[in-house]
């Protein structure tokens, strides 16, 4: 955890290239972390300013620091020599939704595999190691274990898997929905998708979680891509856990405790270990480094050089004073005692786990027919398990396969039951609603008006006619009593949503038949941010086969989704005159359809919410007097503009299309000219502009056939 205080040159601009805009990352993009034994590295870790936080928040934090400091250097000169072999019990916590950050057993094997080589000093880069540190290259002679029987006296693999959205953004209170195992008998370790903070992980010092307030917060949090090297791991990042566990064993980096490797203040600070020279810390194997008078010691586990392959023997000391400590309880965790109780002391014969079921599928929308394959996820054991599905509505009905394949013929909504059995007992889950079928020839008939003044909403008496709402959201889409020119909307609540976290809607079908709709349609916005750079996004996809597949027709966030002239509101009520009709064009080759369905997503920056009314689909006239941005989809995106920036355009045919760009005081500073296809095209901003341009508010012209509309271009 000490990582949380570096915060890198290289960290910031790779934060900046993230565009990790929410207010609150930005405060802690600090805490990034590239990691050792590397190579290539993006991320940092975030120890210091946890630490900090946790002596500020944490009545027992500064005084178990001085104990443990206190024990720790009458350890050291106690001159304890015993080379006993110290065993700790590990708990895996993989926080996920279903995505590659549920990584497998066999990468988690594979993580404990690098810890006990890189703490036994078994790992084979031992050989790189510079002549001047190999004296004191230490064997730490502490062993890490996956724990065989839970709190509870229960067989267990070790490893945990909980469903939650928080993967996408994880932080300390993620940590409770994984509960952690008490902290004195095993060393809880969480992995996720991506942490809030931006780092690739972080872990406490045993002082900083001392007492009542760390009881839920002790051990490592860490980003799937940096346990093990195979599966979502790999060689470059697979040191990461080592140095993490580092810090949870007391370890500082070896610059101390300052927010940054490479500053030359950092030569006056001790990381309290006697045989690892002062640094200013490292980004890169220098290995000839002498940064504060003397050779460093830039191949440590606790540096950012990317060849990190030893600690030292004064770092082993200080560890294994950690595991003498009763601090944090961790003096409890090697215990003959202990290891009895979590199965892991030598001789202990692994039991037969009962399974815990769990499955994916791979589709869930469609017209009349669709065709599912579900697939087993089934953990705590490995092998010698057998299956039953079962599929109400679908066909085959029931199921032993692995992987089956179910086709459900009718229009309705479907559940899924999975039970796994072995010798030891069996286990079963069932997943309600899952599969929607619709009839491709009922639903809303145009013209097609949707205010949601019916407070059945979404479930109206005609099923026909029912809006479906999914997402990885805390606050999904709610009917509201603020309407724009009635006594109802729909509302999304990103206040009380994570950042990343989506929310989405989805129309019934809207039938096309004999209609002969426009190729457009309308609905109304409100929105206001809460901070300039808040990033709340709304999305419109349409779709023509119930939701097999998606075309994205728009997409806006922040400043550009503002409804109410741009002010910074801190919670948004929005009146009549903020809101803002938006068009939606749907492209001509949909218009032989018989129906669309649109969807409508939100993806929280957690900033304020996002309201949507009065949804019309109408056969309205003078089409060729509508601007660009509803014939042809114009739409600029994100906006305020970045690398990954795009115009996008949808040509109805082959035109010639001219954009300038001008800066406030109208001059012109990029003209690009091109002819295109009809079609969609997503044309790059950067390669309009071909030179980066300044901080500031331009505006941007495009012209299709000699029809022109502008669009105001921000660069933060």
């Amino acid at each position: 955890m000490q990582n949380i205080k570096t915060a890198t040159k290289l960290n910031l601009f790779i934060c900046v290239l993230f565009n990790r805009v929410a207010k609150k990352i930005i405060l802690m993009l600090f805490l990034t972390f590239p990691f050792i034994n590397g190579f290539s590295q993006t991320r940092l870790c975030s120890e210091f300013e946890a630490d900090q936080r946790a002596e500020i928040e944490n009545p027992d934090a500064l005084n178990a620091k001085s104990e443990l400091e206190l024990f720790t250097k009458q350890f050291s000169q106690n001159n304890q020599k015993s080379e006993a072999v110290y065993v700790i019990p590990v708990v895996f916590h993989v926080l996920h939704y279903y995505g590659a950050e549920n990584i497998s057993k066999v990468q988690i094997l594979d993580a404990i595999r690098i810890l006990n080589e890189d703490y036994k000093k078994l790992n084979a880069d031992t050989a790189n190691i510079v002549s001047a540190f190999l004296g004191i290259a230490a064997n730490s002679n502490i062993e890490f274990r996956l724990a065989q029987i839970d709190p509870n006296g229960n067989c267990t693999d070790g490893i945990v898997r909980t469903v939650t959205s928080e993967t996408y953004n994880a932080n300390d209170d993620s940590k409770l929905l994984s509960p952690s195992w008490p902290r004195n008998k095993y060393l809880n370790v969480w992995t996720a998708n991506n942490l809030e903070s931006g780092a690739a992980g972080y872990s406490y010092y045993p002082s900083s979680v001392s007492g009542a307030w760390g009881v839920n917060k002790d051990g490592v949090i860490i980003l799937a891509t940096y346990v093990g090297s195979i599966g979502t791991g790999n060689y470059n990042y697979s040191r990461a856990l080592t140095h993490e566990v580092g810090h949870y064993l007391n370890l500082a980096h070896t610059w101390g405790n300052s927010n940054e490797p490479g500053l030359a203040s950092n030569c006056g600070i001790d990381d309290g270990v006697s045989d690892t020279p002062n640094t200013i810390g490292h980004t890169s194997c220098n290995l000839t480094a002498n940064t504060c008078g003397e050779l460093d010691n830039v191949q440590n586990y606790m540096d950012y050089s990317y060849c990190s392959n030893m600690y030292t023997e004064g770092q082993k000391t200080r560890m294994r004073a950690a595991l003498n400590s009763s601090v944090s309880g961790r003096n409890n965790l090697w215990s003959a005692s202990n290891l009895i109780a979590t199965g892991t002391n030598d001789g202990y014969i692994s039991q037969i786990c009962i399974p815990e079921p769990d499955f994916k599928y791979n589709k869930s929308l469609s017209c009349d027919n669709i065709t599912v394959q579900f697939t087993d996820l089934t953990w705590n054991v490995d092998t010698g398990y057998s299956l039953q599905w079962s599929f109400p509505g679908g066909t085959p009905a029931v199921s032993s396969d692995i992987s089956p394949i179910v086709s459900y013929a009718s229009a309705g909504n479907y559940s899924a039951t999975l039970t796994a059995s072995n010798t030891s007992g069996s286990n079963q889950i069932t997943k309600t609603d899952i599969i929607q079928v619709l009839n491709s020839t009922v639903g809303e008939n145009v013209p097609w008006i949707e205010s949601f003044e019916d407070s059945s909403f979404p479930n109206y008496l005609d099923t026909t006619k029912s809006w479906l709402i999914r997402g990885n959201s805390t606050s999904n889409w709610v009917r509201t009593n603020i309407g724009y020119d009635g006594m109802a909307s729909l509302k999304v609540n990103n206040a009380s949503n994570v950042a990343g976290q989506t929310s989405e809607l989805y129309s019934p079908n809207i039938l096309f038949a004999g209609n002969n709709p426009s190729n457009f349609f309308t609905y109304w916005v409100a929105y206001a941010q809460k901070t300039a750079t808040d990033n709340d996004k709304l999305q419109i996809y349409i779709s023509y086969n119930c939701g097999s597949t998606w075309l994205l027709r728009q997409t806006k966030s922040g400043a550009t989704l503002s409804t109410n002239g741009g002010a910074l509101v801190s919670s948004f009520t929005p009146s009549t005159t903020e809101w803002r009709m938006e068009n939606i064009y749907i492209p001509t080759s949909f218009m032989n359809k018989a129906n669309i369905r649109v969807k409508f997503v939100v993806t929280s920056g957690s900033g304020n919410g996002i309201f949507i009314d009065n949804i019309n689909l109408d056969q309205l006239t003078n089409v060729e007097n509508l601007p660009l941005s509803a014939t042809n989809n114009l739409n600029l995106y994100p906006n305020p503009i970045n690398n990954e920036s795009v115009l996008v355009i949808d040509l109805n045919e082959t035109s010639e299309v001219e954009i300038s760009i001008t800066n406030m005081l109208g001059q012109k500073i990029a003209n690009y000219k091109k002819t295109f296809f009809s079609g969609p095209c997503d044309l790059p901003v950067k390669d309009i502009l071909k030179s980066d341009i300044t901080s500031g508010v331009y505006f941007l012209s495009v012209t299709i056939n000699g029809k022109a509309e502008t669009l105001k271009l921000i660069k933060q």
